[in-house]
């Protein structure tokens, strides 16, 4: 086992471009075989005989040290830049539509796939309001009282939120409402000014021989009506 952990710690990682030792430590680590063969790697440290001489080498090695980790942290920064693309355009089918600003949306919680006593929570969270996507990538959110959300969240991550009811009316919403009820009381006038001709519509005259008026509103001629009648009173 400490061979292979010394394996996986000397080995460079896809992510950052280095093995964690040399990111921890800010050098490729010395190996035997490098004591060896007297590589490079393999500093000679008893010809250092000044302070000068002492000092530029240690300088060196933090240098080093500081760009190493600057280079895996830009590494690191566009591996996962393309890893939120190669989800976003695997989940974009999930979002009916692009999100833009001001759109309402729920967050996935993804804390429930691994806590078994979250089995039962709710699986989004939310709403919150979208404030800008950063470069076709993850989403900016806030609040709705317009806190910032401190993490970014990908697109698969993100559904639009659908409220039930009526949101907060703004003016243009009020303005629509009193026009459509506007039109909704103009349409009742004219039912009323239109039911005493639909009347008089429904008592026809059919001339096919006998001469059958319909009675108003319940489809029943006069002469069987009135014949009803009589058998009733029989």
């Amino acid at each position: 086992m400490p061979l292979v952990t010394f394996a996986d710690r000397i080995s460079t990682k896809r992510t950052t471009g280095f093995s964690p030792f040399a990111f921890q430590f800010g050098q490729t680590p010395v190996l035997p075989i490098d004591i060896e063969t007297k590589t490079f790697l393999a500093v000679e440290w008893h010809k250092i005989s000044t302070t000068e001489e002492l000092l530029e080498a240690r300088g060196k090695k933090l240098e080093g040290k500081e760009e190493m980790r600057r280079k895996a942290a830009e590494k690191l920064k566009k591996s996962r830049e393309d890893s939120m693309k190669y989800w976003d355009t695997r989940m974009e089918h999930q979002l009916r539509s692009p999100l833009k600003p001001g759109d309402l949306v729920l967050v996935y919680n993804k804390a429930i796939e691994t806590n078994w006593g979250l089995l039962f929570k709710d699986k989004w969270k939310g709403p919150y309001r979208v404030i800008r996507q950063i470069n076709n990538g993850p989403y900016e959110l806030e609040e709705l009282d317009g806190i910032e959300l401190e993490r970014k969240f990908a697109a698969y991550q993100v559904k639009r939120f659908y409220p039930r009811g009526k949101l907060i009316s703004t003016k243009e919403d009020t303005e629509e409402e009193q026009s459509e009820e506007d039109e909704s009381i103009n349409e009742e006038e004219v039912f009323e000014e239109t039911t005493e001709s639909e009347e008089d519509w429904r008592a026809l005259t059919w001339n096919a021989g006998d001469s059958i008026k319909w009675r108003g509103g319940c489809g029943i001629p006069y002469h069987s009506f009135h014949q009803a009648q009589a058998h009733s009173t029989l």
